[in-house]
């Protein structure tokens, strides 16, 4: 039967008899491997308190707070699509709403993914981890501007003209910046996975 191994520091599996040499994910050594051992039948009815232990033992922050803006600059792009289309300055308003909890959630999702990034990978300065912390930093940037100058002009999209396309080229640039965030945060997860 093949054996499972996991890393200590970056929590890759790899299966096999014996660990990789080093970690394809974060380049450690084989004795940061441990072997996983498959719970018997005794586990699987540990019951509600084991699944509540599994499910507190086993939470990611960072996996946590990157969902919100990942899933509200896509709505908030939504619902300015639609005011928009429609005219409706409730859709504005709503989109402006998600706009300011997408910047408010974004310092937590940086400093969840710092605190990982240094306790499961060890701080390696890898080039995916550079890119994901100036994308995380330009989405603040550029929602702080698009908060600070919707708030002082309120009329921002109702009056149209080239500050209404610049607001909405820098909400179009935070979609870029979370699809990105998205894709290389899938990169690090997924590749714990693979063989």
């Amino acid at each position: 039967m093949e054996k499972t191994w996991r890393c200590n520091v970056c929590g890759y599996l790899h299966k096999g008899d014996e660990p990789p040499v080093s970690c394809p994910i974060c380049h450690t050594t084989a004795d940061r491997f441990e072997l996983v051992v498959e719970p018997g039948a005794a586990a699987v009815e540990e019951g509600r308190s084991g699944l509540l232990q599994e499910m507190f033992g086993s939470l990611v922050p960072h996996a946590l707070f990157a969902h919100f803006p990942s899933a509200l600059i896509p709505t908030t792009v939504l619902f300015l699509g639609l005011f928009l289309l429609f005219g409706s300055a409730s859709f504005e308003t709503s989109g402006f709403h998600l706009l300011v909890v997408t910047v408010l959630s974004v310092p937590l999702t940086l400093a969840t993914g710092l605190y990982d990034w240094k306790n499961s990978f060890g701080g390696q300065p890898a080039p995916i981890f550079r890119k994901k912390i100036i994308l995380a930093c330009l989405l603040l940037c550029f929602g702080l501007i698009a908060v600070v100058w919707r708030w002082q002009n309120p009329d921002l999209l109702v009056d149209g003209g080239w500050p209404a396309g610049l607001f909405l080229l820098l909400i179009v640039a935070m979609l870029g910046c979370v699809t990105l965030l998205g894709h290389y945060g899938g990169m690090l997860v997924f590749a714990k996975n693979k063989k």
